[in-house]
């Protein structure tokens, strides 16, 4: 097989992201999309090639799933080289103050590393905060997926881009792509009623397992060359279980520091070098 690989950032132009059945009404998935608010919008910029030589900064828009009041999870390709990064919430700019990647994550070889945490600037406040998957039995599972990328149906490849976010559903495929969880188009007998592929402006996105984050989406791959989200396409999704312990470890003990600082100064004056 012709193994074709793409990352699912969007950038100002056109882009591939979400597909769905041709016979499924496009606003059932926007329905389902609202049911998804912790996935929200990532944005920043980021210089990219445009002639030999030279570069050009473009706005780069990829998807995060708000996992704390502070902190986002997205694809580290996101944010790996984007220059002031923010997330959108009902419309409000919050600004990324500083972000976490694992060291064995390769730009050129996303793998089961292309994962980033990412602290903000101030509290972003939604209903359900998401509990992080934590087991190994994912293969097979009923899934739901979320993401702000461009739309369209699996025979039309993606052709709209609205800036609204969808969602739909599929089954966690038994083949595993280097270590990574695989979504794809499902024979009829086996597809959910709101099977769906992501794709570029997808990244960064949320896999659900039960409501728990179990995934965030990170690219597609094809056997017939057109990486357009079609029948043939599939999608790659990094394992949030694999990443659990560090994700804990920053989250619970930086907020203990944070509020031990806190206490302290208020009996004290506390200088930062």
């Amino acid at each position: 097989m012709i193994l074709s690989l793409i990352i699912l950032l969007g950038l100002s132009s056109q882009v591939i992201s979400g597909t769905r059945n041709p016979s499924t009404s496009d606003s059932k998935h926007l329905a389902y999309g609202q049911k998804h608010e912790c996935v929200v919008q990532v944005k920043g910029k980021m210089e990219v090639p445009y002639k030999e030589g030279k570069k050009q900064e473009v706005t780069a828009s990829g998807s995060g799933v708000i996992i704390a009041k502070r902190y986002v999870l997205t694809a580290a390709h996101v944010v790996e080289k984007t220059k002031d990064p923010y997330i959108t919430l009902h419309g409000k700019k919050i600004k990324i103050e500083w972000v976490v990647i694992p060291t064995k994550y390769k730009e050129e070889n996303t793998g089961p590393y292309d994962i980033a945490l990412c602290r903000l600037t101030e509290d972003a406040m939604i209903d359900f905060y998401p509990e992080l998957y934590e087991k190994n039995d994912e293969i097979g599972k009923l899934c739901s997926v979320a993401g702000w990328g461009m739309h369209g149906t699996w025979t039309t490849g993606t052709i709209y881009d609205d800036n609204k976010l969808r969602a739909g559903s599929n089954y966690i495929s038994p083949i595993m792509f280097c270590g990574m969880m695989v979504c794809s188009v499902q024979d009829k007998s086996k597809r959910t009623s709101l099977e769906y592929l992501i794709g570029r402006g997808d990244s960064g996105g949320g896999l659900f397992i039960n409501k728990k984050l179990a995934g965030i989406h990170s690219c597609i791959y094809t056997g017939d060359g057109n990486l357009d989200s079609s029948y043939k396409d599939y999608s790659a999704h990094t394992r949030v279980s694999l990443h659990k312990p560090w994700i804990d470890l920053i989250v619970n003990d930086y907020e203990k520091i944070l509020d031990t600082i806190k206490e302290a100064s208020s009996e004290s004056v506390i200088k930062f070098l």
